[in-house]
């Protein structure tokens, strides 16, 4: 019986140290893995791919047909509304569809870019103006007459430096487009440029004031 109780003692202190050392290596493995969990986690986020930065596209430039980005920009400048337009195109629309075709367009500054025809000059009151005739062409039996009005004061010298066949570039303000019947049910368009300017007007020192 003594035997038996010594015996089970040095079990159970066998079994304690054993469990012991157990509970100390489990305790290792714990820690071990909970550090390894730490790492392969904090690895993970470490390879995530960086959040796309998002990007304000700057719009082109407008892209102009009859007239220059820096005529635009110039115009701009000194206060005008410079259309992309044509005389040629705005007698088109008028011939198609009437007077309300362009109406939006009326008082807009639009460049002239034409063949001279003609010179004239003409006084009203005290002003001088000179007067110069061009032909668009467009779909139409007869080309349109562009009538062209410019400030003689500022503009004569320059003006007698063309002659009839010139191309002449200019900046006027539409004003109107006249009908004229030349024979029965067959038109010809007046297109009527007023206040204009010669391509001086991108110089600022220049350019006449807005009329």
């Amino acid at each position: 019986m003594r035997h038996s109780t010594g015996y089970l003692g040095a079990a159970g202190a066998a079994y304690l140290h054993k469990s012991s050392k157990i509970q100390i290596a489990a305790v290792a493995v714990i820690a071990i893995v909970s550090s390894l969990g730490g790492f392969l986690t904090t690895y993970a986020f470490l390879q995530q791919p960086a959040p796309a930065v998002a990007t304000h596209e700057i719009p082109p430039p407008p892209k102009f047909t009859w007239v220059t980005n820096y005529e635009s920009e110039r115009a701009h400048q000194l206060g005008r509304v410079l259309l992309d337009i044509s005389p040629a195109e705005l007698l088109s629309m008028y011939e198609r569809n009437g007077s309300d075709a362009v109406e939006s367009y009326r008082d807009g500054w639009v460049k002239i870019d034409y063949p001279i025809m003609s010179f004239d000059r003409q006084t009203f009151g005290k002003t001088t103006y000179d007067v110069v005739e061009a032909a668009a062409h467009f779909q139409s039996v007869f080309p349109g007459k562009i009538i062209a009005i410019f400030n003689a004061q500022q503009w004569g010298k320059e003006l007698h430096m063309h002659r009839a066949g010139d191309q002449i570039v200019a900046f006027c303000k539409f004003r109107e487009i006249e009908r004229e019947e030349v024979l029965t049910n067959i038109h010809r368009l007046w297109f009527y440029g007023t206040g204009c300017d010669l391509p001086a007007l991108l110089d600022p020192k220049n350019a006449m004031i807005d009329r």
